[in-house]
């Protein structure tokens, strides 16, 4: 154990002094924090608005009776900052794996470091601990940024209920970088040269992180029309669904292509913690997790095979310990 925290102390270290990294995590920060900032704001001088509003109609003698006061959900202010993770955050994580291993090949240092007493598998868990530590404080360093900003410039009290949606949030954030970080160290490992494993892993990002997801939400009927084409015509979610059930294969066949899209079973889930999606404002942790256990389980499934299976190929691989030119 202490050969693999000694390696996963380097591999921190070695990716936070990386200006490859260091720019992608700078931009995704300034990016989130610039769109939070804007976000609370506004979100802050609504409710002042509001507020003023209904004071001045008292001081008039005005009946406030009738008055609703309007729903404020503000945890849909994390909108943008959901789908720069998807992006940014995914250029990240892969930039991140790519380099954990493309360092080692390019300097062709494996050959001499596996004469030392520690087996390929031990090597890879401490990158791997490394690694993961790193995207840990990604995370944290991001998510308690949104709440200050939430607090102190929104004038937002978060309630025990939204600040653990936040931190579920965070969590499957760590889950999604992670796979995108694996999945590149997996290409990394198996291929000879690392740049060519670099450019595969791009395509890949750019077929499932945005083409497929692109195609899933214009195939969705419920997206042609601002606000949701049922919510627009008053249609409840169990109506829709009985209406849908007349285009069984069209849906079928929609949410097949979705499926396949990391990205989409991430945003599926943490728009829904958030209230991004407004059917879930007022619902439960229950709720949430038993109506998106299967985003869990693929988030999950990806995170564990695509990690499976790099510490195999490290272990095993041949092309690893060829020289590169």
């Amino acid at each position: 154990m202490d050969k693999i925290f000694t390696i996963a102390k380097k591999e921190y270290k070695d990716a936070v002094r990386n200006y490859v990294f260091v720019t992608f995590l700078a931009f995704l920060i300034v990016l989130t924090g610039i769109s939070m900032y804007v976000g609370a704001l506004n979100f802050h001088v609504k409710v002042s608005l509001f507020e003023k509003t209904y004071q001045a109609l008292i001081a008039a003698g005005q009946p406030v009776s009738t008055l609703t006061r309007p729903e404020f959900f503000p945890l849909q202010l994390l909108r943008a900052t959901i789908e720069y993770l998807e992006i940014i955050g995914a250029i990240l994580a892969i930039s991140l794996g790519y380099l954990s291993i493309a360092k080692e090949k390019g300097n062709n240092t494996l050959p001499l470091i596996f004469t030392r007493p520690i087996t390929r598998k031990k090597y890879y868990l401490g990158k791997l601990v490394g690694n993961l530590a790193l995207i840990v404080s990604v995370c944290a360093l991001l998510f308690i940024t949104i709440i200050g900003i939430i607090t102190f410039v929104g004038g937002i009290h978060l309630s025990s209920l939204e600040i653990a949606k936040i931190l579920l949030s965070a969590f499957a954030t760590f889950i999604y970088l992670s796979i995108f970080f694996l999945f590149a160290a997996l290409c990394t490992t198996l291929m000879r040269f690392p740049s060519n494993a670099l450019i595969l892993t791009f395509v890949v990002w750019l077929f499932f992180v945005l083409i497929v997801p692109q195609i899933g939400d214009t195939m969705d009927t419920d997206n042609q029309v601002p606000g949701g084409f049922f919510n627009a015509i008053h249609i409840d979610q169990p109506q829709s669904k009985i209406i849908l059930q007349q285009f069984t294969l069209y849906e079928t066949l929609r949410n097949g292509i979705e499926e396949t899209s990391i990205t989409k079973h991430y945003e599926r889930l943490t728009f829904a913690l958030l209230g991004i999606k407004d059917i879930y404002n007022g619902k439960s942790l229950g709720y949430i997790f038993l109506d998106k256990v299967w985003e869990v389980l693929w988030l999950l499934g990806f995170f564990f095979t695509f990690g499976t299976m790099s510490l195999y190929a490290f272990s095993r691989s041949k092309v690893l310990l060829q020289k590169v030119e």
